[in-house]
């Protein structure tokens, strides 16, 4: 059964079972993939889902349900269930509207239709090539997949709100070794939308350098306290654990942001700028509607350094007061299997910092001395305080302009935030790198401590 047709079946049904408003998110995707293991094909797959998400109001009571769901009994009965959980639910604050119809802002183009056209054996054969062009430079794959999901996503509800949202998604991820004493760890990731720019050579190559640098790396001694540039890879994460937690609606009403306080002040370097663009086509979650049906928009967070806006779900705006921004969020931009089991949060759909004129290499070629970080144990901080102490994994140092050496088995210490106000440059590439577009960065004032 079609999904508009299932979604206009459940929102029948909640008018049934007394909701005085009622939502479905219903999404059908199909999923391809190819996995490595131990450097060989080891599962080539496509998978199918389908289902939906229910929101319930009875008043302000609010609740939620989800299944997959095929059929219109299915949907009945998600329906029934949402319902039912209504009726034992607690009265919310502040809730108690579902978005209304908006006018479209943006234009999106992230559907890919190699992706819809390409079959799992097709993913095979680019797997092998990246294995083997990683093994034509020192290092064996153990572990790898590709994998790539066209979705339909829906949303319907009793205001008048129905859009479709159409993409597609690319995620690649390698893991190889280069043998020796040491051995020695590479990881390289591919995000898109577009088949197009996975290159299995170019994926193979880098991975394989990395696992080799990563042989040959040193434990640092002593302590460093220089510029520390910071790949796309790893940044990402360590932005998506201050900036993009920061500027979350839930985080703000909730009282947990170090930026809660602090719209329309400065809060990084006048170098940095990010946005949450969701009409770039590099940004697999990129689409004109949240899931929520809202419509989205271009949105300055920081702008030369000022905290501009905060991003709002409609809950969440509710709470505040404010309207929301289009930003209710249960897709995920790594992979797309049974996403209607996903929760509905507040978030961005695709955070894109700024580039700036100059490559790494030139930046790192103007620095006297610094670091290079090209991949964490795991790049967390804490989104509270902004502090973190990474295990680095592999780093380049520098000094006059060239690369001296590489190091592993030191810690990164210092505190996001602040970093973010000691930011030196930002360079001009650009990665995809999950839901954010970014390039490498420089910061002043981090150290990094050697394990000796």
């Amino acid at each position: 059964m079609d999904i508009r047709a299932l979604a206009r079946k459940a929102i029948g049904t909640a008018r049934k079972e007394g909701a005085s408003q009622a939502e479905v998110f219903a999404v059908s995707a199909v999923t391809r993939a190819a996995y490595v293991d131990d450097g060989r094909i080891k599962i080539v797959e496509e998978k199918s889902d389908q289902g939906i998400a229910m929101r319930v109001l009875k008043g302000r009571k609010l609740a939620q349900s989800s299944s997959s769901c095929s059929t219109a009994g299915e949907a009945e009965a998600c329906a029934r269930t949402a319902a039912r959980l209504a009726d034992r639910s607690p009265q919310t604050r502040n809730y108690e509207r579902l978005p209304s119809p908006g006018r479209v802002t943006v234009t999106v183009n992230n559907r890919d239709p190699a992706v819809s056209s390409t079959d799992p054996v097709a993913l095979a054969e680019l797997m092998k090539a990246a294995v083997g062009a990683a093994l034509d430079h020192g290092a064996k794959v153990p572990k790898a997949l590709l994998r790539t999901a066209t979705i339909e996503s829906t949303v319907m509800n009793t205001n008048g709100v129905e859009v479709t949202n159409l993409s597609t998604l690319v995620y690649a991820e390698l893991n190889a070794m280069a043998e020796g004493a040491p051995a020695g760890e590479g990881i390289c990731n591919y995000s898109s939308p577009w088949l197009g720019g996975f290159d299995p050579e170019a994926i193979g190559r880098k991975v394989a350098e990395q696992a080799k640098a990563a042989r040959g790396a040193k434990p640092l001694e002593g302590t460093l306290k220089v510029p520390v540039l910071i790949a796309p890879s790893e940044l990402a994460d360590m932005l998506d654990g201050s900036v993009s937690f920061s500027v979350s609606a839930e985080n703000i009403n909730r009282k947990r942001s170090a930026w809660g306080e602090l719209l329309g002040q400065r809060v990084a370097s006048e170098a940095l700028t990010v946005t949450d663009d969701p009409s770039d086509p590099r940004g697999p979650l990129s689409a004109p509607y949240d899931d929520e049906g809202v419509p989205t928009a271009v949105r300055p967070v920081i702008e030369d350094g000022v905290l501009r806006n905060f991003l709002y779900d409609s809950y969440n705006a509710a709470a505040a007061g404010r309207p929301g921004s289009g930003n209710g969020v249960r897709r995920r931009a790594t992979d797309a299997q049974y996403l209607f089991q996903s929760p509905l949060g507040c978030g961005h759909l695709n955070l894109v910092v700024k580039p700036g004129t100059r490559s790494p290499e030139r930046t790192i070629a103007s620095l006297g001395e610094g670091v290079v970080v090209e991949k964490f144990a795991f790049p967390t901080v804490n989104p509270f305080s902004g502090a973190f102490a990474l295990e680095v994994r592999l780093a380049r140092l520098v000094k006059d302009g060239g690369e001296v050496g590489a190091i592993k088995h030191a810690l990164l210490v210092g505190n996001i935030y602040e970093g973010l106000r000691n930011v030196r440059e930002v360079c001009s590439d650009a990665a995809t790198v999950g839901s954010m577009v970014l390039p490498t960065v420089a910061f002043d004032g981090f150290e990094v401590i050697g394990s000796k």
